[in-house]
């Protein structure tokens, strides 16, 4: 995607950068309920916004080219010059909340200059659209990186989703066997119930379901290095009989089980296929079974938007990645299903704090991940990203939900 090298040489200023910056400059001028500071490559400081607000972000900008790249590629040219090196901040994740705070005239802008940029990530977007190929495509792009990239940030478990602080000093560790105890609990798990997992990861939420409530699991993934990992945990375990691990695609699962869960999984079903996803979850269930998905969701007035655009996170992290907005999930469940809502609960902010301790773990690691061969680049993108995703969480234009539901024969 990149290579090894970031940008550092110096270049004259030209009569389009010249343009862009004052473009921009008037732009970001208007920014509300939150104040921003420019440091200019030539170090010229502009403030601007709200200077007295609570919420402050820094830009320190280190090529002339930075603000002709973000006029002409919005968001995701902001990201890329970003993992060039053309600009920095001491809060990355403030940027990216003044940012959210402020998306109304940030989308505008980026409707009339980025067009044809646009244009292009649509259509290679759309290309990885989440047909069984294109899937195991999609996954292989972003979990199959190499175990070893996720062990320097993740849990000992290896969960790559939110946990939930019950208390603000919770640990990673914690927050995260929570997160599975409650899933766990909603679905009222018991020794004699055969549980479906769309989904494996690494096999922590099967192995968790096994271990402390009994339950036979049948969990799936098209991931190849999560089905190694995923075996090898199993194995460790001795929980051979009581876990099948699967590699197929959901759409070809079969059978009727006693309760179905699904963690962060969703978000790689696509805009296309929400439905056949929402029909299979429903066929895997008995008539009185019981189902838990966490989800991430775009906020319900910004989805329209979101669902004809393309942004940072499907260009370059997860391609053929889409998110729902709480309202459009729940009407497709009750639009091609007979599902019943039993529980929602929201834990958008304890995924932002989930990000952060991420984020931490991999600066910490930063030797290790060079020695791995992940270069510079790569460092700097996946930075942004944790950033990225803890400014959108923490400004509530993302957020994470735990939905249970219930099929018509289920009783209390």
């Amino acid at each position: 995607m990149y290579s090894s090298q970031i940008e550092t040489t110096s270049c004259a200023v030209t009569k389009k950068d010249t343009f862009a910056r004052n473009v921009l400059l008037k732009t970001f001028g208007y920014i509300e309920d939150a104040g921003l500071t420019l440091v200019d490559h030539d170090g010229q400081t502009h403030q601007l916004g709200d200077t007295s607000a609570e919420l402050h972000a820094e830009i320190i900008i280190k090529h002339p080219g930075f603000y002709q790249r973000l006029l002409t590629g919005g968001s995701i040219g902001a990201a890329e010059a970003y993992v060039d090196g053309w600009w920095d901040s001491p809060d990355l994740t403030n940027v990216i909340r003044v940012c959210c705070r402020n998306m109304p005239a940030l989308d505008r802008l980026e409707s009339k200059v980025g067009w044809l940029a646009d244009i292009v990530t649509k259509i290679a977007h759309w290309k990885n659209r989440n047909t069984k190929e294109n899937s195991r495509n999609n996954i292989s792009a972003h979990y199959d990186l190499g175990n070893a990239l996720y062990e320097q940030f993740l849990d000992q478990e290896m969960l790559y989703s939110s946990g939930i602080y019950e208390i603000e000093s919770d640990s990673l560790e914690q927050a995260q066997f929570q997160k599975m105890d409650r899933l766990c609990r909603q679905l009222e798990l018991k020794p004699t119930d055969h549980l479906i997992e769309i989904g494996t990861g690494w096999g922590a939420m099967a192995i968790h379901a096994a271990k402390h409530y009994g339950c036979r699991v049948t969990t799936t993934t098209i991931s190849s290095e999560q089905f190694e990992w995923a075996k090898s945990r199993v194995e460790q375990e001795g929980l051979e009989d009581k876990i099948t691990l699967l590699k197929e695609d959901y759409r070809d699962l079969t059978g009727e089980y006693d309760k179905l869960v699904s963690i962060e999984m969703i978000e790689a079903v696509g805009k296309q296929y929400l439905t056949t996803y929402i029909k299979k979850c429903q066929s895997l269930l008995k008539h009185d079974g019981l189902m838990a998905i966490q989800a991430i969701t775009i906020a319900d007035q910004r989805y329209d938007y979101y669902s004809n655009n393309v942004d940072f996170i499907q260009k370059h992290i997860f391609p053929g990645g889409f998110l729902p907005s709480v309202n459009v999930l729940l009407s497709h469940f009750t639009r091609h299903s007979d599902l019943v809502v039993r529980d929602l609960k929201d834990i958008g902010l304890d995924y932002a704090k989930t990000l952060e301790d991420w984020h931490e773990r991999f600066n910490e690691r930063q030797s290790e991940l060079m020695a791995l061969g992940y270069d510079e680049r790569f460092i700097r993108l996946w930075r942004y990203y944790f950033c990225y995703c803890e400014g959108g969480f923490r400004e509530r234009t993302i957020s994470t939900v735990q939905l249970v539901m219930s099929r018509p024969g289920w009783r209390e």
